[in-house]
């Protein structure tokens, strides 16, 4: 990522950087934000690593993908390196439910709920970042 963003001359070229797939290297999120810099990551989306994202599992382990659900990400680090680059990028609270293609949960009530959750709890992460 580093070099990417050394070599990338491109204002219209960036990362769309999705927690979930560097779920191995938590601990590194915040440094790679941090190389990218704000120029380069146009897309911030809010989701967490979960075995609800490619098998069909409980209700409560798929919701795990949303932050505030008890996933094992934590935001802070990741919030604080934004604020450190001075993100001003699009972000996304985003999950897969399986199967792929359905809402995520029955009705748009509960689906307004669990997206309010996820941004409250975003929100509150962001003021202790």
């Amino acid at each position: 990522m580093q070099y990417f963003a050394e070599l990338n001359s491109s204002k219209n070229l960036g990362v769309a950087l999705a927690p979930h797939h560097l779920h191995r290297f938590q601990d590194q999120i915040p440094a790679i934000i941090r190389d990218l810099g704000n120029a380069n990551i146009p897309f911030m989306y809010f989701q967490e690593h979960s075995d609800g994202m490619y098998k069909k599992t409980s209700k409560e382990i798929e919701m795990r993908q949303m932050p505030g659900f008890g996933g094992g990400l934590d935001y802070k680090p990741i919030l604080r390196a934004l604020k450190d680059i001075k993100y001003d990028g699009y972000c996304e609270i985003f999950m897969h439910p399986v199967p792929r293609g359905i809402p995520i949960l029955p009705t748009i009530e509960e689906i307004s709920k669990a997206i309010n959750k996820s941004r409250e709890y975003i929100e509150s992460s962001l003021k202790e970042a």
